[in-house]
């Protein structure tokens, strides 16, 4: 029996949320269409995917996820457009001395912000049993391993991948700038990782508190919640 995919009632959405969710939406359209017309098609393309499968996630994900939280969407919204459009497609890694820093630091603070949204519902669901430290440490651990991971992969994909298929991509070598050399540059990359996953972290967790002391929860964690109850129900109904 295949997911029901009923969207969850969770009470109006912002007006402010919802305009600045199709502003952005906009945006990644009219920058991937630019991106395609001054030849940037692998960028562009890109980013059109990446607006399909946020858009529509129960097709994206085959029925797996019917919902996406708002502020989630805002977020990959954002992330997306700073990195496949201005970044790769408009070639601000190098026009910006420091846009790269600057990414290094974003996307690890929304990374430890939604981290620490998804591990607090399971904590809400009574699925996990830890404290806010304790949340907080595993999600700064997770980020700068994915940190991590993001830099050997770059290193394998420059050593490895390059010579044979450079050619093709847009992309250029990955590690290192004008401005250090690889491994400075890599090092320099993980403090920034380690500072963004700290920052997106403890926002997340000065969210929780806040909320909790007016006696409710951060309204993403409501939507991941009935998410997930939602997948649960669906999956007990299959069996």
């Amino acid at each position: 029996m295949a997911k029901s995919c009923a969207v969850p009632d969770f009470g109006e959405v912002k007006p402010w949320k919802q305009y600045l969710i199709w502003f952005l939406r906009i945006m990644l359209i009219i920058g991937a269409v630019a991106a395609i017309l001054v030849g940037e098609v692998f960028f562009g393309v890109l980013a059109f995917i990446a607006l399909a499968i946020i858009t529509w996630p129960r097709y994206a994900t085959a029925n797996r996820v019917c919902h996406i939280p708002v502020e989630i969407e805002i977020l990959f919204l954002l992330v997306v457009f700073l990195e496949l459009i201005l970044a790769d497609a408009n070639s601000f890694y190098t026009r910006f001395d420091y846009y790269d820093k600057f990414m290094h630091i974003l996307v690890p603070a929304v990374l430890g912000l939604l981290g620490m949204m998804i591990i607090y519902t399971f904590y809400a669901l009574g699925r996990l049993q830890a404290s806010l430290g304790v949340m907080f440490a595993i999600i700064i651990m997770v980020v700068m391993g994915t940190g991590a991971a993001l830099e050997m992969s770059e290193y394998f994909y420059d050593q490895i991948l390059y010579p044979f298929i450079g050619e093709w991509l847009p992309t250029g070598l990955t590690q290192g700038s004008h401005l250090a050399p690889p491994l400075n540059d890599t090092m320099q990359d993980l403090w920034a990782d380690l500072f963004g996953a700290i920052l997106g972290a403890l926002l997340g967790v000065w969210l929780i508190k806040r909320a909790e002391k007016e006696g409710k929860e951060p309204s993403i964690v409501e939507e991941l919640e009935a998410e997930i109850e939602l997948g649960a129900v669906s999956s007990d109904e299959d069996h």
